[in-house]
This record gives C-alpha cells, sequence and structure tokens, in this order.
C-alpha cells in the first residue's frame, strides 16, 4: 500500500476535476501519502536518545453519504518509521489498522439534533484539551460518542471519548476505562464553555470546567480562556487552574499573535493537539509552566506560509520540575532553590502547497537553555530540522 499510494494521489492530483468523488457526490475515496524526515538532537536536554527518522503515513479509506444526513467513514492507515532502529516508540510507528470509521448523523444541518458515534479524530475549541494533532505521526484518535442539538446561534453538547491506545503487534482496541466525557458547548461566535470529567483509574481524576472567550479589542482579536481543575493523584487531591491569552492582528499579508500562558504544578492537560502550543519542537506538557509566544505567519504568495515563532519559559514549582508532551518528567530539583528561568525557543519554518494535492515544506527549531537546565540536567540544548511532503486526495 505505502509504495501504491503516492503515484494514486499524484495521478489524481495532476488529473483533476476531482476523480476520486463518485456517485454523483456520494462516495468520496479519501487518502493521504506523508513522508517526513526528521533530526532531533539532546532530546530531553541530553537525557533521552537523539534520531534521526524518516516518518512514513499513508492513509486511505472512504466517504459515503447515502443523502445529506448520513454519513459514514472508514480510513485505514500505516505509519512507519524507517532508520529509527529497533526499539521504535509507539508514537513513531504502527503496522497497518483502523484510523477512523464512523458515523456521523445530521451533522450538515445548522439547526436541531445531531450525533456522531465510533473512531474519530476529534477536536474541541484552540484544541488545549481534546484534539488529533495531525503533525504526529500517529494522530490521535478516540473511540467516542457525541449528541448534539444546534439553534441559530448556538451548540449544546454532551460527550464521551476514550483515547485508541497503540498496540503494534494487534489491531489497535479501545480501554473505555480510560476516558472523558461531559459537555461542551459553543455560544454565538463569541464565547465557549466547558465541564468535563477525566478518568485513568488508578494514576489521575480530574474535573474541569472553563471556557473560551472571543472578543475585538480594536484593531486587534482578543482571545482568554480560563480554566479551574480538581486533581486527584495517588490519593491526594489538589486544586488546579490554567489560563491562555491570546492577542492576534492581521497586517496586510502577515498574521501577528502574541500569548501568554500559565499551567499550575499540577494541572492536568488531558488530551491535546499540543503541537506549536508551546514550540515548533514540542519539547513540553502544558504544566507547571509560565509560558511567552510571539507567532507570525508571513504569505508572500496564497500557496506558500512562512512561519517564524518565539516561546519562552518559566517553571513554576522547580520541586515539581517539567514534563514532556506524554505528559512523562522531564528533571526537577527537589530542593527547590534552583531558577525558574527554563530557556527560550527560536523557529522557522514554511509549507508550499500546489493545487492542493501537494504540500511541500519543513523548518528548524533551537532552544537555548535557560539556568533551571544547565543545573538539573546535562545541559545539552535541543535543536530539531526536518523536510516533508504530503499527497491527499
Amino acid at each position: 500500500m505505502r509504495h501504491f499510494l503516492p503515484l494514486l494521489f499524484l495521478a489524481v492530483g495532476l488529473f483533476g476535476q476531482q476523480p476520486n468523488i463518485f456517485f454523483d457526490g456520494r462516495l468520496q475515496l479519501i487518502g493521504e501519502s506523508r513522508v517526513r524526515y526528521e533530526n532531533r538532537n539532546n532530546l530531553s536536554f541530553g537525557l533521552a536518545k537523539d534520531y534521526d527518522v524518516a516518518l512514513l503515513r499513508h492513509r486511505l479509506g472512504f466517504s459515503y453519504k447515502p443523502n445529506a444526513d448520513i454519513e459514514v467513514r472508514v480510513i485505514g492507515q500505516d505509519t512507519r518509521a524507517p532508520l529509527y532502529g529497533p526499539g521504535a516508540p509507539n508514537s513513531l510507528r504502527d503496522g497497518t489498522d483502523l484510523y477512523e470509521a464512523y458515523v456521523d448523523l445530521f451533522g450538515k444541518r445548522k439547526t436541531g439534533f445531531a450525533m456522531r458515534a465510533g473512531r474519530s479524530t476529534l477536536s474541541y475549541g484552540d484544541t488545549r484539551f481534546i484534539g488529533s494533532p495531525q503533525w504526529a505521526n500517529l494522530t490521535r484518535t478516540y473511540d467516542m460518542a457525541r449528541a448534539q442539538w444546534k439553534t441559530a446561534k448556538n451548540t449544546w453538547e454532551f460527550l464521551f471519548v476514550s483515547p485508541t491506545f497503540i498496540d503494534i503487534n494487534k489491531f489497535n482496541k479501545p480501554i473505555l476505562k480510560e476516558h472523558l466525557f461531559g459537555t461542551y458547548n459553543v455560544i454565538g461566535k463569541w464565547a465557549e464553555f466547558y465541564v468535563l470529567r477525566h478518568e485513568q483509574p488508578g494514576t489521575l481524576e480530574a474535573g474541569i470546567a472553563g471556557g473560551r472567550l472571543m472578543a475585538p479589542l480594536g484593531k486587534f482579536k482578543l482571545t482568554i480562556e480560563p480554566v479551574t481543575e480538581r486533581v486527584t493523584r495517588t490519593a491526594v487531591t489538589t486544586n488546579e487552574g490554567a489560563v491562555a491569552v491570546n492577542f492576534g492582528r492581521k497586517i496586510h499579508n502577515v498574521d501577528l499573535s502574541m500569548e501568554y500562558k500559565f499551567a499550575s504544578s499540577g494541572f492536568d492537560q488531558m488530551y491535546p493537539a499540543i503541537h506549536d502550543k508551546l514550540g515548533h519542537e514540542d519539547l513540553f506538557a502544558w504544566r507547571n509552566l509560565h509560558n511567552t509566544r510571539i507567532f507570525g505567519i508571513w504569505r508572500p504568495r496564497k500557496p506558500l506560509a512562512v512561519n517564524f515563532m518565539y516561546n519562552a519559559n518559566w517553571v513554576v514549582d522547580t520541586r515539581v520540575g517539567v514534563f514532556n508532551t506524554q505528559n512523562r518528567l522531564i528533571t526537577r530539583d527537589p530542593t527547590g532553590r534552583a531558577s525558574h528561568w527554563a530557556g527560550q525557543e527560536f523557529d522557522v519554518y514554511t509549507n508550499w502547497t500546489y493545487r492542493k494535492f501537494l504540500t511541500i515544506g519543513g523548518g528548524v527549531g533551537a532552544y537555548a537553555n535557560g539556568t533551571f537546565f544547565q543545573t538539573t540536567s546535562p545541559n545539552r540544548s535541543p535543536y530539531f530540522y526536518y523536510v516533508h511532503h504530503t499527497f491527499t486526495m
């Protein structure tokens, strides 16, 4: 499959006129072939193995819509990590497996009842808590069910989601005892609010309440997302919280944003699409950090985007330490005497799209260690670079 798909997608893109759509639009073939070569150095500040690897991801499936109210979608996925060598982590490779398989009812209707059930990718709000990061070689999917009631301006929703766990030796199966459920609601174009319950039996239980407010502020767009949590880990219950504040503005062909984020020491980030939230290298979880970010997208031509990103980080409680995107501890200072200054990251990357079916890009990122990592780790500053191409249909 992985040898045939790139040629198929190239033929489809060059032939044009949507040759992957059949039966008056009721059946659509869906596919992707992506290759990204990635070289990562000084992982976990010298505490983990470096790697340079080709990440291969191929998807093929279909969407069938017998009428405007029903959609059945089934997609398979194959991911590989050649050049890594033995012991590549499950986050980098998984053989041919089920990626999505769901039924969506009345999802296109603007008002009334709608629902979805099955295995699906999901994205809510800024994807800080529930998301499916497409950057990852294995995009997170969920075995889920949700029901919505839509009015002219608002959407009221109840959801149950359980992340799909990767088993490289078998077909991936849900472990439903680890799950998240609750309500996520959208109020017009200016507000969202949610109340969620996250359960990982024997490890963690958390209740979360929060929301997003979006409003113009002069020539800027302001977004504020405050969150409060009550988290239980190993029989210890704490009150936690986080906040994200973003100012965005478009100046000619440049989109600019400035953002501040805070998360307390025991904060539960749940299942975010974490990519680019705290830097392009994806070094940290949103936990026990102060973060400031400046992000710019320059579009000299419509199909070309050049991205610039700067991030600065401070540790909230050095005794707790910093965590990677899988919420595993990187390092800490048990005495609490280390500096809170964790360092800064600089990133530049670009993407060019040709006729909507081919995307080519690449980027570099470098982290400059702050005093915290200089005293609590081997003090090796992470950096990486990559190139990629993606065919889609």
